[in-house]
């Protein structure tokens, strides 16, 4: 089928009714049980397909939809090629060359003139020390991107940006997108002294900042570790990063998702610490010494944003009793 060709209707929904759980494994995609619905792929970032619909839903980069959708995304094809490999069941020679070819270049989001809004969101909002966004912001790996506001954090390779991840500044207003082309095995990573041994390994910039904070508001040395984010729940950040550090102790500080629940409300695994208990067994049996730290509450910064809480009732209630005692 020649690829200008236009697809009728009838052809896209064809296409469209290939059963997305048996192309996934056709493209090497390992599924495990992932609930009574649904498949989850292993070490994919959150991706999981329904058994009913279906359709997949992509934690990681937040996007869902049906088998064409999926060919598009994760076999980089573009509409037609995917189409037409799904009708012909043959890959074009066109399409070998469209999927197979080399990641694109990152291009980072231009810089906003100053970091106001970024630090306000930080420090405010999400209870951040200043001193950490200080720290990222010096170090060019947490910006404000240039007319929205968001705040833009950067995972490097040697000085070279590899990874971007976007969050909104808009209290009640999420938004999260990865750059395109960016690479989640470089990770956003929170460091001030290189030769540290430990490392708290979070789910998102945000968390790894939150875990540093904590310790700091703890009254300990949160300069003695290291603090990664693996933007998803695959381990590949962590993997490069061992790579390259000599690190002894494995701190696991992976979300808590204890009410998650499926689009229809059923009730989800709790992904984060399944993962977290299967990445503790897999580095312990690596030799390394693994801690799995569960979130009190959803994650680490929403843990935060309770001990800042606490932490100002108290200031108050010793303001009181102060002036009580006058």
């Amino acid at each position: 089928m020649a690829q200008n060709h236009l697809f009728t209707k009838e052809q896209i929904r064809t296409a469209n009714l290939i059963n997305l759980i048996e192309f996934a494994k056709s493209q090497g995609y390992v599924l495990e049980n992932g609930g009574r619905r649904a498949y989850h792929a292993m070490q994919s970032g959150g991706l999981y397909f329904f058994k009913d619909s279906n359709r997949y839903f992509h934690f990681s980069s937040n996007t869902h939809g049906g088998t064409i959708d999926f060919a598009m995304h994760f076999c980089r094809m573009t509409f037609k090629e995917a189409v037409a490999y799904l009708l012909e069941l043959e890959l074009p020679q066109k399409v070998v060359a469209s999927s197979t070819k080399e990641r694109g270049q990152l291009i980072l989001p231009d810089k906003a003139p100053n970091y106001r809004r970024v630090e306000w969101y930080l420090t405010q909002v999400r209870g951040i020390a200043p001193e950490i966004v200080s720290l990222l912001m010096h170090e060019k790996k947490l910006y404000q991107q240039d007319k929205t506001g968001n705040c833009v954090f950067v995972g490097y390779d040697q000085g070279v940006a590899r990874y971007c991840s976007i969050r909104g500044t808009t209290p009640n207003k999420p938004f999260k997108q990865d750059r395109e082309y960016s690479d989640k095995s470089y990770p956003f990573h929170l460091c001030r002294y290189p030769d540290s041994k430990r490392i708290y390994v979070c789910e998102s910039p945000i968390d790894a900042m939150s875990r540093a904070t904590i310790a700091k508001i703890n009254g300990q040395d949160w300069e003695a570790s290291h603090y990664i984010s693996l933007g998803c729940l695959s381990d590949q950040a962590l993997e490069r990063f061992l790579e390259r550090n000599p690190i002894k102790e494995i701190v696991l500080c992976l979300d808590n998702d204890a009410n998650a629940t499926y689009s229809n409300d059923s009730p989800a695994p709790n992904w984060g610490q399944e993962a977290a208990s299967k990445y503790a067994r897999k580095y312990l049996d690596l030799g390394y010494s693994t801690i799995k730290e569960t979130p009190n509450n959803k994650d680490v910064n929403e843990d935060l944003y309770k001990l800042r809480f606490f932490e100002t009732i108290q200031h108050h209630e010793t303001i009181n009793n102060e002036h009580v005692e006058q």
